[in-house]
This record gives C-alpha cells, structure tokens and sequence, in this order.
C-alpha cells in the first residue's frame, strides 16, 4: 500500500471520527468559540496539502527539464526528427497525467474550507479536480484517439476526386479549390463529398458519441451531473453557458445585418434560385465566403469595391528584412508597454526557427514554458499574418515569465483563453494602420472612409489571424451548446452526413474577452476617445502606454490565484463577460449595414422555419 493510500485512509478516518464528534458534541456558545472549532484540524489538512503539492511540484520539475532537452535537440540541423518526437512527447504526457490524476486524489479528500491560508486553499480547490486528465489512463488514451481521429478528418487525404488517381485532403487542397472556385456545382460536391467520407460506417458519428461518453465519465469524477460542468470546469460560474449565449445574443443585431448583406451579395453571384430572400445561405457557399475574407476576388462584394486595400507583403519585407527583425519588433511593442526586456540572451539560447521540413501549411509559431525559462520556436516566413500572430505568441512569451514566479498549480491563466485573449488585444492594436504607419509599413496613419469601412467589413468574418479578424464565431459558434447562424445544408441532412461540432466555445470566448481588454487599454492609453472621429476604437494603437501596460502586468501576475472576474476586473472594472467591445469596435460598419440594407430593401433576418441539426451535450 503506498503512502499516499495511507494518507487518504487516514484523512477518511478523522473526518469520520469528527463527525461523530460533532453529534455528541454540544453546539458552541460564542463566536470566538465557533471560529476555532472551524479550523481545528486545519494543521493536519495543510500539512497533507503542503507535502502533496512539494511532491506533485518536485516531478513537475523534471516533466519541465525534459521539455528543455526536447527544445534545444530542435536546433535546425541536429536533434530528434518528428518521427522521434512523438514517442518522447507521449511519454512526457503520460507522466503529467499521472502527476496529476495521483495529485487530484490526494487533494479531493482535504475539506476546502478548513484550510486558513488562501493561497493553499486555491491550489487545492484548482487541483483537485480535472477534466479528460481525470480519466484513467485506458480511457483517456481512448478519449485522446477519438480526438485525434476527428481532427485529421480535414488533414487525411481521404476524398477521391476526378480520375481518382490520387486522394486528396480537405486542407490545403480542397480549400484551395473552394477559394478559387466560383462554381456552385464544384462547391456542392466538395461540400457532401468529405462528409459522405467521413460519415462511412459511421465514423464520425461513432467518434463523437465515443468522446463525449468518456467526457460523462470525466465528470462523474468529479461529481458534475452533466459533462458541460465539466467542460467549462475552470471557469468556475454557476449556468457559463448562459452568459455565453447572452453575448450572442448581444451581438445578434450585428449579425442579422451582416447577414442579409451577406446574403443579398452572394444571390447576385450565383443567382436568386440560390436561397430565398428571408432565406439561410446554403453551407458550402458559407463556407466560402470566410476562406475569402482576404482572397482578392470573393464571391461577395465589399461595401466599396473600387477601394481596394493597400497592399503590405512588399513594403513589410523591405522593411522587416528577416524573420529575427519581425521578433525583435514584436518584442519591443511589449518593452514600450513596460513589460519584460527579451534579451540577446534569449534570442542566442531560447530562439529557434522551425525546420524547413516542419513547415505546414500554416507555419505556425510554438512557445515552450519550461521555468525558470521561456522558449520560441518561430515560423521562418516573411508575412504579415505571422507578424501578427507573433504578437499573440510573444503575449504568451511575457505571460509565461510572470507566472513562473507563482506557486505550483496556479501558474497558469485563471481560465481557458484568459491569455489568449490579451494577445488578441496586442494582435487588434498591432494591425491597425496608426500602428503599421509606425513600422513605416503603411505610408499614412490613417484609412479613407471607404478604405476604413471595407477593412471592418473584411475583418468581421475573416477566417484566420491575419488581420485584426474577430468575427468569425458569429458564423462558426460553438456548436455545443448554441447555433443561430441559420446556414443551410445544400441537401437534407442525414445520419451520415453528420457535421461534427468543433470546441470554438475557448476561442470565442477569448476574442470576446480580448475585444473588452483592446477597449480597456485603448482607454487607459487615450488613443480612443469615444465620440471623437480622430481617435477611433477600430485605429487605436496602444503602443507605448504605460497604463495599458500596467494593466497587462498586473493581470499576468495573478497567475490562476485569483478567479478570473478578478483578474479581469483589474482592465475593464467588470466582472461579466460582454460584447461591448465588439460592439463599439465594429460600431461603423453596423450602421453602414442597417443603412445600407434599408437603402436596398434588404430584409434582415431568416424563415423560422430554417432548422439546424445540432449535438449539445447535456
């Protein structure tokens, strides 16, 4: 019998004997009384705590060290190859879940409330339960598999097309042709091609009903009735789901407009018969319009189409010269904030570009945390949607370096997409044209009207980081718990033609949150001015702000300690989520679309009668 197995029988047997205490003890005269009776074994819960977590943090340490090896055996040209990764990282996986389900265990029987010191009290409360990890080993090895079989439906080449000569997968290829094309025909069949594939013998289906069987498991673990609880465990909110569904609905007017434009524009392209006028917009058309928010010659019309937006891929390579100078340049919008120097030392040791056989078609950075040291391996292109992501990954670089100081388990964000949204913030103020004018990338400061308004036209739906883009879950929602979008499937939907719901609901959240931090710092920085035409939301850039920075810091120096309302509350002085940013941000081009579409007779809204096959978990 092992020690820790010791201590949980022992922890059992005193709660017992202190219940039957309680019985024949009688009740306390006086509040002194009351106060001391609260934390009478409280020595011996802490004591457990304590001696649990320097252990659970002890065997974090060497996960931490051997993550380290990994990093700097991928100097380009010598190391692992990514078949050797593989079996490394899987390992280092098994040995934090089981770091973790053990420690859980050993916190589970400790009675919060006893516990006098509130930063133990929060470790423990944050340990001592879990998500997938919560699962035993068997199953979430299962639970992981289904995952990865749902992800690499879009990345297998299982689709035939033409001579069948050769098997093709949805990304990069068939997205590809749905960019380009602009037949209706060639859209339909992409579209129930790839879902007839994966709906053969069920997969999809058997997939996601497997995975959400393993979530249900998962949250019995931890006494949640339903699997929801257990999704949304860290933010720790009576009904999250809720509040998530009235933000929509906050932004819902917007989307009704954007919609019927939408709607009315794609009509003109491929024809009336397309949909009715009060109608949804068939899916593979829906679909293409968000892989075109920046494509050249989209099927929708912009609202000034003879405005075209200026061109940066030759201007930013003049300017930015290598990948190393876009780094550098993102490190320093942080400095200016105030925030931590990145040294050469860094550059020189925990600086890494990634090899050119790992180059995807995305190209996406990596950032290590491995404490007391921060890592990057960064994407060798010269292009202006990297320089923009690298706003959001050297966000998560300066996060990292505060948290580190912050005791075991609660150095991490206080909630899923907590720090992804503040470097969406840094992402919406580095991609304005007041802050490219800066990097001498754009020659002015500032947009025409028209060339402002097909910006935010363009960005509200815009399928990746490569601008300031933060709409798309108005069309993408997390198919979870809420679907409005009212979209329509080009044939009736079948068990076969299952869409899988993908888990947006982080993502959607943290552009949400990111909207009111940009608005937040913006504020404190007064480049916006609410009223003032020269100092708009959608061109303020807070570079330089020290109040700005000062906000960011503190928020990344809470680390998990506190619940993130708190943490939050630190920039906007709220404490539940709202759209107001969002809102205020695309301000402009609402009223331009209610104009707009009264001017053209455009009906908003769509038939009730439209219905969506959906999945939620309950």
């Amino acid at each position: 019998m092992t020690t820790s197995t010791l201590l949980i029988i022992v922890l059992c047997m005193l709660c017992l004997a202190i219940s039957q205490a309680a019985k024949s003890t009688p009740a306390p005269t006086s509040r002194a009384a009351t106060a001391t009776d609260k934390y009478a074994h409280a020595g011996i819960y802490e004591t457990h705590a304590r001696e649990a977590l320097l252990v659970a943090a002890k065997r974090m340490q060497h996960i931490y060290n051997r993550k380290r090896d990994i990093f700097h055996s991928l100097t380009q040209g010598r190391g692992y190859s990514l078949m050797q990764q593989g079996p490394i990282k899987q390992e280092i996986d098994n040995d934090y879940h089981s770091l973790v389900h053990e420690l859980a265990l050993n916190l589970s029987v400790i009675p919060v409330q006893q516990l006098k010191n509130a930063t133990l009290r929060r470790q423990v409360q944050r340990l001592s339960k879990l998500q997938l990890y919560g699962l035993d080993k068997a199953d979430l090895e299962q639970a992981k598999e289904m995952l990865h079989t749902m992800q690499s439906f879009q990345t297998s080449r299982l689709i035939c097309v033409d001579d069948c000569t050769q098997m093709v997968a949805m990304i990069p290829t068939i997205k590809t042709q749905v960019i380009r094309t602009k037949n209706l025909k060639d859209l339909e069949y992409y579209w129930l091609k790839w879902r007839q594939v994966i709906g053969e013998n069920d997969l999809a289906k058997s997939s996601f009903i497997d995975f959400v069987r393993y979530l249900r498991i998962a949250a019995t673990y931890n006494g949640h009735v339903t699997p929801s609880r257990t999704w949304y465990l860290y933010y720790d909110s009576e009904n999250f789901q809720r509040e998530l569904e009235d933000i929509v609905w906050e932004m819902m007017p917007l989307y009704k407009e954007l919609h019927a434009y939408l709607r009315y524009s794609i009509r003109l392209t491929y024809g009336q018969q397309l949909t009715e006028s009060d109608g949804g917009i068939p899916a593979p058309v829906f679909e293409q319009i968000i892989s075109q928010s920046w494509y050249p010659r989209p099927v929708f019309r912009t609202p000034y189409p003879k405005s075209q937006l200026p061109t940066v891929k030759q201007r930013l390579e003049e300017v930015m010269v290598t990948p190393v100078k876009i780094n550098k340049k993102v490190a320093e919008f942080f400095e200016s904030l105030g925030l931590n120097h990145m040294s050469d030392a860094f550059y020189e040791k925990f600086s890494r570009r990634i090899n050119d056989d790992e180059i995807g078609p995305n190209c996406e950075a990596e950032v290590f945390y491995f404490p007391p040291d921060v890592a990057l391996r960064y994407c060798p292109k010269l292009d202006y949607k990297i320089l923009l992501q690298m706003h959001g990954h050297m966000a998560e670089l300066q996060y990292n370096l505060y948290k580190k100081e912050l005791p075991f388990g609660l150095d991490r964000e206080p909630c899923p997409g907590f720090g992804s949204a503040i470097g969406e913030a840094a992402i919406v103020s580095s991609g304005t044209p007041r802050h490219l004018h800066r990097l001498h990338i754009l020659l002015n400061s500032t947009l025409s009207i028209e060339h402002s308004m097909n910006r935010l036209f363009r960005m509200c739906y815009t399928e990746s980081t490569e601008s300031v883009q933060k709409c798309r879950w108005l069309f993408v929602l997390p198919a979870l718990w809420c679907d409005p979008s009212r979209n329509l499937p080009p044939y009736e939907h079948e068990l076969l033609l299952i869409d899988l719901p993908s888990p947006m609901d982080y993502k959607f959240i943290s552009e949400v949150l990111g909207f009111e931090f940009y608005r937040a710092f913006c504020l404190a920085s007064g480049e916006y001015k609410p009223g003032n035409p020269d100092f708009p939301l959608s061109n303020c850039d807070f570079y330089g702000s020290k109040r700005a920075g000062n906000m960011i810091k503190k928020m990344m120096q809470q680390g998990a300690t506190k619940h993130w309302r708190d943490v939050m509350e630190i920039a906007t002085s709220e404490r539940k989520l709202s759209a107001k940013g969002l809102m205020e941000y695309f301000g402009p081009l609402f009223i331009w679309l209610k104009e707009e579409n009264k001017r053209l007779d455009i009906q908003t809204g769509w038939d009730d009668d439209i219905g969506i096959v959906n999945i939620t978990l309950k």
